[in-house]
């Protein structure tokens, strides 16, 4: 009862009801009163058996007291039951902006936290990171930083804060770290502005370095306003935890040489084991030909073919002699 109790006291207020928005009012005891109506610009409402009611300005708790009142005043109902739901709300929109798979301005409704209108769009873009800005209608320039929970599993108002109508919703772009050179798999990988990556993270993400690198030599490319700016880096003593590891940032390049010598040194281990491979393969072929027994088989010879001769000399044909 405790977590209940907690969770209804922190349920978003809905907002005032404004001139524009469409409401639905209905009567238990009453069908016929059920009404599907909007606000004038005036903040009323016409409503069957007691024509116009203020409503501008009012919740939708108030607003079925306020209908209550009025058909008790008429003289229509003894003990009215009336419900007043808000089913949008005109002119009250949220834009969502920035990497989201759709972009654009969204009614504001009853569900108005920050991920009921991420939802609104679609969801993140792949692209998206975790550092959500979000600018209210009074403070259009002032951002107020939220950071999105990874695994969705924490809808506190932290991570999933109540909007307000005007709000507008700017959702981060994740950055691209660049590692490439004597790697596994080089390639561009995101970099979370509210999480950070730091190089041996940068590094892993390519699968390490390839057999042949310089990780003694490597480099950390930077574009700055002044310039860009080179520094060495030193990821086998990084990956051994004897230098302190460094953050990288948005469009980073992380570059890993070829060590000249590894490569000579390798090459001359695969020659080596190349020619051992064949002076084995070709020792046994000798052995086998020269001190493996010979497989003895007996041939029956075979009897030559003769053509069979005529046994009469007619069959010679006529004026030819048979041969003595």
């Amino acid at each position: 009862m405790p977590p209940l109790a907690g969770t209804l006291s922190a349920s978003p207020m809905p907002a005032p009801i404004a001139p524009g928005d469409f409401l639905d009012i209905s009567e238990y005891h009453t069908p016929e009163f059920h009404s599907a109506v909007r606000v004038s610009p005036a903040g009323t409402v016409t409503l069957p058996m007691i024509d116009e009611v203020q409503l501008g300005g009012l919740d939708e708790q108030s607003a079925a007291r306020a209908v209550e009142a009025a058909l008790v005043a008429k003289g229509m109902l003894l003990h009215p039951q009336v419900t007043v739901l808000v089913t949008a709300y005109a002119g009250q929109d949220v834009s969502v902006l920035g990497e989201v798979a759709h972009p654009g301005v969204y009614p504001y409704t009853l569900h108005h936290r920050l991920l009921d209108l991420i939802s609104a769009a679609s969801g993140l873009a792949p692209t998206a990171g975790r550092l959500v800005n979000i600018y209210h209608r009074n403070d259009p320039k002032t951002p107020h930083a939220v950071v999105l929970d990874p695994g969705a599993t924490d809808t506190s108002s932290d991570h999933n804060p109540e909007l307000a109508p005007g709000d507008t919703i700017q959702v981060s772009r994740a950055g691209l770290v660049y590692v490439v050179g004597d790697v596994i798999r080089p390639g561009g990988f995101p970099v979370d502005p509210a999480q950070g990556l730091t190089v041996v993270q940068a590094l892993s993400m390519a699968w390490g370095p390839s057999l042949n690198a310089a990780t003694g030599k490597a480099l950390l490319i930077r574009e700055q306003k002044g310039g860009r700016t080179m520094t060495t880096l030193n990821l086998k003593r990084m990956l051994h935890g004897q230098e302190p590891d460094q953050p990288v940032y948005d469009r980073d390049i992380l570059y890993v040489p070829d060590s000249m010598a590894k490569n000579m040194m390798n090459r001359g281990i695969e020659s080596a084991i190349q020619s051992a491979i064949g002076v084995t393969l070709y020792g046994g072929l000798v052995y086998s030909q020269w001190f493996l027994p010979k497989s003895t088989t007996t041939t029956t010879p075979t009897r030559p073919l003769v053509r069979p001769q005529p046994l009469h000399p007619a069959a010679n044909g006529p004026g030819i002699e048979r041969p003595q």
